[in-house]
């Protein structure tokens, strides 16, 4: 017999093989699926309507080897989490899925992180040469390069989406993981996950992004998720004690709250998702430095909206009406964008100038009015303010964050989970919840600043000593999102070195007492603290906006220093 006949029958053979091998599998799965690892992983439903198993298989997102069953051959190349970072330009991002979607994921400040970086670097003395920008840059650096970097890696740097999850760690578990940090549902029994059972149940793929995706996070520092539920967090004593033991308003972490008013908004029964947008929270393409300029809503967006009769991506509007799944009919007549133009399938407008707001969960109607019908917002002095400056009725505020290092200890870091030589430990004092002070924001507007970075940092070597010289504080405001001259903690009775209030941002001669967290923004200066005080005079007798007192507030307060008005001088100066 001819080679060449022993080829082409080896070859005949083997495909004969192979495809009795195939058909073999085909009866021993289901009919619906394109790949062979239900064959030992029996799904219960698939993942989303917009991912089902019968189109994408398994491999279609997990990688893998379709036509092994085999454990280890089949699982070569497995992507246990998807939507991890690491790898989702070969998942999520990869043709024909979201390629644009994951490069912008990746430039966004949740996996950037380059406002916290960046404040920390610029604020702290002893910052490396080098700066850093990004977690991605810092995955790659070895630890030691300054304090800050040192403090982000070990007490900052667990909530980003490079993060990967880690199993069974409660809330830091859930932490992280990139795509499915936001898009997964959790399952409450983790048993549900066990993969070695013939049938499980796979975690749901969801656009109906609970809140409690986002408050795993969006817990602590700013505390932004606990202020909008009304939660702010206590010192932690767990008084007023339940039982013989601490109350049960438990957070995280062994932390404590006490319950107070909630955000208008969360009382409407809003969420998160309701207010941001996929560009807000995913990015917009662009590497942003600060929250500011990656959000893409403002208090106008919703209630002073710019109805258009155009939108450039109509295909995209239905889809993301047809991907949530909840929201009533669509109307082609009237269109709402964001201001980085982000289709607002969920808002419409309504007869006498009321919007309806269509909640994304479940569909249910929220009315309200437009800004325009309520002359409150329309006087000339009111232009400067932002709508947080009047309507923030309490922000947590931390003042004095104290912090230890000891060098001769080390700690493990969130980054990398490698051990390094310096453990840090944070004091917890001075919480305190009340009207923010205000300031001038970096656009200009007056608008609440609250905390930002009041580092009080004391430093013990590798011998246990105290280490002055490289100790220090850094006491800065930042702009605030949810306003008295009170001082809530007498720091120079306390030895802290400064000699004026821990939320003082400005003393009474217009001199800046602390720095702000964003360029050009400022406290008040001299002159506009003397405005400030001439209309609180006022305002005893005259304690309504449409009072004709502020039609033209020059006029009258010179014809109140003229004596050419019913007021008596001497009882208010």
């Amino acid at each position: 017999m001819k080679p060449q006949t022993i080829i082409s029958l080896i070859v005949l053979t083997l495909l004969i093989v192979f495809l009795v091998w195939r058909y073999e599998i085909r009866n021993t799965m289901p009919s619906t699926s394109p790949d062979g690892c239900t064959v030992c992983h029996e799904r219960d439903g698939d993942p989303a309507p917009s991912h089902p198993v019968a189109v994408f298989g398994c491999t279609g997102c997990h990688l893998g080897n379709p036509y092994a069953v085999e454990k280890d051959r089949a699982h070569m190349g497995l992507a246990k989490n998807p939507g991890d970072l690491r790898m989702a330009r070969f998942t999520c991002g990869k043709k024909g899925c979201h390629p644009d979607l994951v490069d912008r994921v990746e430039k966004s400040l949740m996996a950037t992180n380059t406002g916290i970086l960046k404040v920390m670097q610029t604020l702290w003395p002893h910052s490396s040469e080098t700066s850093v920008s990004t977690v991605r840059e810092l995955m790659d650096q070895p630890p030691g390069q300054s304090l800050a970097l040192d403090h982000f890696r070990k007490m900052c740097g667990g909530c980003h989406l490079w993060r990967p999850r880690y199993p069974n760690r409660g809330e830091i578990g859930r932490r992280g993981g990139g795509c499915t940090d936001c898009h997964i549902l959790e399952l409450s029994n983790p048993g549900q996950q066990d993969l070695s059972k013939k049938i499980f149940k796979h975690p749901k793929l969801t656009t109906r992004i609970p809140n409690e995706n986002c408050l795993k996070c969006h817990n602590r520092s700013a505390r932004i998720g606990l202020s909008y539920r009304g939660h702010f967090e206590s010192e932690g004593y767990g008084t007023p004690y339940q039982n013989g033991g601490p109350n049960l308003r438990q957070l995280s972490g062994g932390r404590f709250y006490l319950e107070l008013p909630p955000d208008l908004h969360h009382a409407a029964g809003m969420d998160c998702i309701d207010c941001h947008t996929e560009k807000g929270v995913m990015g917009d393409g662009s590497v942003h430095e600060h929250q500011e300029e990656q959000v893409d809503i403002t208090c106008r967006t919703c209630h002073e909206p710019a109805i258009q009769s155009h939108i450039p991506d109509l295909d995209l509007y239905r889809r993301l009406i047809r991907l949530n799944g909840r929201q009533p009919a669509f109307y082609p007549d009237s269109f709402l964008l964001s201001p980085k133009n982000s289709p607002l399938y969920h808002l419409r407008p309504g007869p006498e100038k009321k919007m309806t707001l269509f909640r994304k969960r479940d569909g249910k109607a929220i009315i309200f009015k437009r800004l325009e019908t309520q002359k409150i917002h329309t006087p000339e002095y009111h232009q400067r303010l932002s709508c947080q400056s009047c309507h923030s009725v309490w922000t947590p505020q931390c003042y004095g964050c104290h912090e230890t290092l000891f060098l001769q200890s080390e700690q493990r870091g969130w980054i990398t989970g490698k051990l390094s030589p310096g453990r840090w430990m944070e004091g917890r004092s001075y919480l305190r919840f009340m009207r923010p002070t205000l300031g001038i924001w970096p656009n200009g507007k007056i608008g609440p600043y609250a905390p930002g970075c009041q580092v009080f940092l004391e430093i013990f070597d590798e011998n246990g000593h105290y280490q002055k010289e490289r100790s220090f504080r850094s006491l800065v405001m930042a702009s605030f999102d949810p306003h008295d001259f009170k001082p809530v903690y007498r720091s120079f009775e306390s030895d802290l070195g400064i000699q004026f209030p821990l939320d003082a941002f400005v003393s009474a001669q217009g001199v800046p007492l602390q720095l702000a967290s964003r360029k050009n923004g400022r406290p008040f200066n001299l002159l506009e603290l003397n405005r400030i005080v001439q209309v609180a005079l006022c305002l005893p007798c005259h304690d309504q906006y449409d009072d004709p007192v502020y039609h033209d507030y020059e006029k009258s307060l010179n014809a109140f220093h003229a004596g050419a008005t019913p007021c008596r001088q001497e009882t208010y100066w």
